[in-house]
């Protein structure tokens, strides 16, 4: 097999040294995220080679000669308020991670596309000590804060914080960085979880993307009122966290702590820290004595670091590893209701558009039952409520019990990210877009710099057939993620509503492209082809499509947007009635989506709204000028 460079990775490779198998772990031995590592392949010569099999190729890397090029590359002294990581120098203290897979990983209107890669070995005992430490930072950092407004806003607005993540001092060893990037995940769902009335915390993608920014960056640009960061060590089977808090306003240091744990004892030190820590902050801010008074659990340690490091690898995306993970904690303990609540997020997404990876009928039973058991064991859980809701929108077409559902997750959880976004979806599907525009704004309050509510927000745009708006907002979110499939899905889209079909075509290719092909991509070029006039085109996407079949769960849906591009209407149906018996939970969309505008004053069509639990909008101009009010299911 040809051992390709595509860098400065020349020569003979190592002997007998094991290999970095993917973008994914060559970011992680970097300290930088996957877009910096292949950025600096593309510019700077990062010694990346290329395997080739056939048409495929796969990435990998020599620790070694990574090691080489970094100290030929020792950065320059820099600027204090440097925020930028363009140029390629590497210090110590670089602690940008991202555990996703290679890029060929995207988004949906609510997920990313799955992984199958295998789990790596993860530092469970780490992360269930540093869980508990953690929790009692973010009480301890918001018991300082000089009360429920700053004094610099208005008597209604939020304090806002921003959690920058923590630097490693342990072991230089691949899963150090999956054991920091949990804490700063958990430490950000603690904190956001206080008071979201009178505290703002800035979601994952955000605290990732500004990492590095200064303090008065962080200030001028997310107008952050305080910065929390620190430092972990792990030595001994003894772990140290050092946490500082820093006002924006005059850069000076609020409160400073270190907080010293036994590996092997982190529930009990959790437990009589976080006592200590509320009765402070019930002094200072009363309102807090009902959350922090609810009552400890005790976890198993092994069980609670799974679920963390399943929820690490959710929040990348990384379906299967995040599958894994869960459920090792649920083998441990089978009824730890946190970790059913997220394996039943991740059965729901590998039963959607576009991941595939389940058909519905596998799928969304698992991730039922899942949900409904968490519930039992919690009902205050929103991860498992916005499941059930979306269960109820895309597959039980019980719309005003997915909104009764949506709603009761947001009052448990206001500052869920995914609740916001999924209830978001359910606006669009219902045709409230004035609504669904305020919860996306809401999500993105969060989250300013996430791709995909920032893509959720272009994917509005297109059901509102603002197609220029779908195109300037589509194209922001390129500037900063290039390879996020979903952004160049309504790009494509948007051009070829506004029949811009050579353009159109142009977005859907590079998403297949960077995708790997994948049906729902196939799926969007067919039907551009077949628009456009390419009609040979269109039927080879369509034979491509059967003959996946063969081998792997192709949605009924995707056939008949193929068939709909060649104008062949009558199979269009027959597949649509296909994707109605697989459960396929795009089809409530169709209502409002402009694809299916030719559609509309078919009966057939209103018969199949009328299944999917909508009023038949007909319309030919802009359905959202009305508004869709579903039937009550009493």
């Amino acid at each position: 097999m040809p051992d390709t460079p595509i860098a400065q990775g020349s020569g003979s490779p190592p002997a007998n040294e094991p290999r970095l198998e993917s973008w994914g772990e060559i970011a992680f031995y970097l300290k930088r995220d996957i877009r910096t590592a292949q950025r600096w392949g593309k510019h700077f010569g990062l010694p990346v080679r290329r395997i080739k099999i056939g048409k495929q190729s796969q990435v990998y890397a020599y620790r070694s000669e990574l090691d080489r090029w970094i100290l030929e590359r020792q950065p320059k002294p820099e600027a204090e308020n440097v925020d930028s990581e363009d140029e390629p120098g590497i210090s110590d203290d670089a602690n940008e991670t991202d555990v996703s897979p290679p890029p060929v990983q995207t988004v949906n209107g609510k997920n990313h596309f799955a992984t199958l890669a295998p789990p790596k070995p993860t530092v469970w005992k780490w992360l269930a000590t540093a869980a508990g430490l953690l929790a009692i930072l973010g009480l301890a950092a918001f018991a300082i804060f000089p009360g429920p407004v700053s004094t610099r806003m208005s008597r209604t607005a939020k304090i806002l914080l921003f959690v920058r993540p923590f630097t490693s001092l342990g072991p230089a060893v691949d899963d150090q960085q999956l054991f920091v990037e949990g804490l700063n995940q958990e430490t950000i769902v603690q904190i956001g979880k206080l008071d979201p009335e009178h505290l703002g915390v800035f979601g994952p993608s955000t605290s990732k993307e500004c990492m590095n920014c200064s303090l008065q960056k962080l200030r001028d640009s997310l107008a952050a009122d305080y910065v929390l960061e620190g430092s972990v060590r792990l030595s001994d089977n003894r772990l140290r966290i050092d946490a500082t808090l820093i006002s924006t306003r005059d850069q000076n240091q609020v409160w400073a702590n270190s907080y010293t744990g036994d590996q092997h004892d982190a529930l009990k030190l959790q437990d009589a820290i976080t006592a200590d820590v509320a009765k402070e902050i019930a002094k200072a801010l009363p309102i807090f004595q009902r959350r922090v008074n609810r009552g400890a659990t005790r976890v198993d340690a092994e069980v609670y670091a799974a679920y963390s490091a399943g929820r690490v690898y959710w929040l990348d995306r990384d379906l299967r590893r995040s599958l894994v993970a869960y459920q090792k904690a649920l083998t441990i303990d089978p009824n730890y209701a946190p970790a059913l609540a997220g394996l039943a997020a991740n059965y729901l997404l590998l039963g959607e558009t576009p991941n595939d990876v389940m058909p519905p009928d596998e799928a969304i039973p698992k991730a039922r039952h899942a949900a409904e058991q968490a519930l039992t064991i919690d009902p205050t859980l929103a991860d498992a409520l916005c499941v059930l809701a979306n269960i109820s929108q895309g597959y039980d077409h019980k719309l005003p019990e997915a909104e009764q559902l949506f709603k009761k997750a947001i009052e448990l959880d206001p500052s869920n990210v995914t609740a916001h976004e999924w209830y978001a979806n359910y606006l669009i599907v219902t045709n409230r877009m004035a609504e669904a525009e305020a919860e996306i704004k809401r999500a993105l309050e969060i989250d300013p710099s996430s791709p995909l509510l920032n893509t959720t927000y272009a994917e509005l745009k297109y059901y509102r057939r603002d197609y220029d708006g779908v195109i300037a907002q589509a194209k922001k979110t390129l500037q900063d993620y290039p390879s996020f499939i979903l952004a160049h899905f309504w790009l494509g889209s948007a051009y070829r509503e506004k029949k811009m079909y050579p353009e159109a075509i142009e977005q859907f290719h590079l998403a297949r492209q960077q995708s790997n092909d994948i049906p729902c991509m196939i799926l969007a070029e067919g039907n551009a082809l077949g628009l456009s006039g390419n009609k040979a085109a269109a039927r080879k996407a369509l034979a491509q499509l059967q003959a996946m079949s063969q081998s792997r769960y192709v949605p009924a849906l995707y056939f008949a947007g193929i068939y709909e591009g060649l104008g062949e209407r009558d199979q269009s149906f027959h597949w649509l009635e296909q994707a109605y018996h697989e459960g396929s939970d795009r089809l409530p969309y169709l209502g409002v989506d402009p694809v299916a505008d030719p559609l509309r004053t078919d009966p057939r069509f209103q018969d199949l709204m009328k299944k999917v639990g909508l009023p038949t909008t007909v319309t030919t101009g802009i359905p959202s000028a009305k508004t869709v009010h579903p039937k009550s299911s009493e």
